[in-house]
Formats: C-alpha cells, structure tokens, sequence
C-alpha cells in the first residue's frame, strides 16, 4: 500500500479522514500536543512550525503523498492569536507543500468556506476570496502561496463539518448536545448560512481526490444552505428532544471576536461531478444518532 502522511490527526476531521482512508493507505497520522492512537496507522509528533521537526517526521514516513488537515481552526483565537494563527495557517502549510513538490508528490491542503465574504453566495471554485476574518485571511493566503510554489496541489475548501466525537476532538454538534442536556439554553442563528457536512462524507471526497488524482481548487460542501437554526431544527427530530428548546437569535446583534460572514454556501456541483456525494443533514444526523451513547434530556 501506499503511505499517506496525515497532519492533524488528533484533531476532529484528521481523525475522522485517517479512519475513512485506511482501507486503501498505510497511514501515518501526526499531532502536536494531544497524543492520538489510531484503529489503523501509525502516529508520530510534529511541529509545523519548526522546520527540523517537519524534516524528521518527513525522513521517518517517507510518503507517497500528503494530506494537511492540521491547523488551528477556531476563528476567534486566530483572531486573537493571529500571529500564532500565521505559523501555523501559512507558514507551516506552505512550507509542507513546498516538501511536496520536491519529492513530486500528492498534496491535499484542506481550506475553508470562510475565504469568502458572504455577499454573493453561492460560491464556485472561481469566485475571489475575500475574508473577513483572520482565520478565513490565513487559509485564503496559504491557498495562493501554495499554488504558487506548487501548481500541481490539491485545494479543498470545506464547509462547517459535523460528526461524531472523536477520542481527542469534538465539533459543534457535541457542544449542542451537551447544552440541551444541562437544561441550558441553545440559542441558534438564523442568519449564518453554511452548506454543512457529515465529516465522513468529507473523508470520502478528500480520498478521492488522492485516488483520482484531482489538482487545483475543489469545494466539498454539502448538499443544502441551512442557518445555524435550521441545523438546530434537525438535530432536534434526530436526537429527540423538543425544537422549543432552541432560541432563534440574530449573528449581527452578537459581538465575536472574529467577523463571520453571513452566508458562505458553497457550490460544489464540480466535485458532484466527479463522484462526490455527501449525504443531507437529516440523513447523517440520524445516522449518528444511531451510533451515539444515548442522552436524557429533561
């Protein structure tokens, strides 16, 4: 089998992606600080932003191609931290890409939807990033310097992933989840609009792209535009518990620390095309409802 370097690893999509790949690679998964095992593959430590550690990691795995999942990816901390959030978002991206293109090998770079503004949705692989914040400004700039030292690489603009929690990461729908269950309320936007995706869907897009060999700019949305509250809605039918412990509420009336875009749908028809197929939100709600640990909620 070919090997495949996986960075970010204990982390929430790089978990899930080393799972879903390694049927059809020898998987080398990396973390930073959170030490991961993995049901199928190997890990080891990196540091992306020192080079002596990426050239260790490098000459230990020897890979046939690379997929960077690594990053750090909560908006308002790169907002905060945004010198952090330059190491490691740019800096350490392009400098894994530029590692690729000498050894001539497969690098899949995972973006995100928040390169784009929210002002003329939906978006297609051509249309010009502009972001609002920080973190979107970071991916945006490594998206284009990774081009430029590697034309062949692979960019994959994500949506808001969702999923089951893995050993070491949890995303969104988790923290939902544990509001309900603490009696607490849940308020939800109705004006943040994203096209969400069951993260092993995504796993399967990414894989083929290795697999197909797919180059340049590739968006892996899901199938359909829904706010914040209109996810709530479903997760409520899926898990069981009544909408009415939801509170609508407006993203413009809340003061983040990072602007967020009001409507970054993705178009992904291109990726459609070549076989892509993640499944509709109820769909992938209620199948992770049926794997979950069942929760009481009062």
């Amino acid at each position: 089998m070919r090997s495949l370097l996986v960075t970010g690893a204990s982390g929430f999509l790089g978990w899930h992606t080393c799972q879903q790949l390694s049927p059809n690679w020898k998987i080398f998964g990396t973390y930073h600080t959170h030490p991961v095992t993995l049901n199928s593959g190997e890990t080891l430590a990196l540091d992306l932003t020192h080079p002596e550690s990426l050239q260790a990691c490098w000459e230990q795995v020897k890979p046939d191609a690379v997929l960077h999942t690594a990053a750090m990816s909560k908006a308002n901390q790169c907002q905060q931290q945004p010198e952090s959030s330059e190491q490691i978002n740019v800096f350490g991206a392009v400098n894994l890409a530029k590692q690729c293109a000498t050894a001539n090998i497969p690098f899949v770079f995972t973006s995100t939807d928040l390169v784009f503004d929210g002002t003329y949705p939906p978006y297609g692989e051509d249309d010009r990033p502009n972001p609002l914040n920080i973190y979107g400004q970071h991916k945006a700039r490594a998206e284009a310097q990774i081009l430029a030292a590697y034309p062949e690489a692979s960019i994959c603009r994500l949506p808001l992933l969702f999923g089951a929690a893995t050993p070491t990461a949890t995303c969104f729908l988790q923290n939902f989840l544990a509001t309900i269950a603490a009696d607490q309320p849940l308020n939800l936007f109705t004006d943040e609009i994203r096209t969400p995706a069951d993260v092993t869907d995504v796993a399967q897009g990414l894989n083929l792209v290795l697999t197909q060999g797919i180059t340049g700019m590739l968006h892996l949305g899901g199938p359909e535009s829904i706010s914040r509250y209109e996810f709530g809605l479903k997760m409520a039918d899926a898990f069981c518990f009544p909408p009415d412990r939801l509170t609508p509420c407006s993203q413009a009336k809340v003061n983040l620390p990072a602007p967020r875009p009001q409507n970054v749908s993705l178009n992904s028809q291109r990726a459609f095309a070549l076989g892509y197929a993640p499944r509709g939100v109820e769909a992938a709600l209620q199948a992770i409802s049926r794997c979950s640990v069942p929760q009481t909620f009062s």
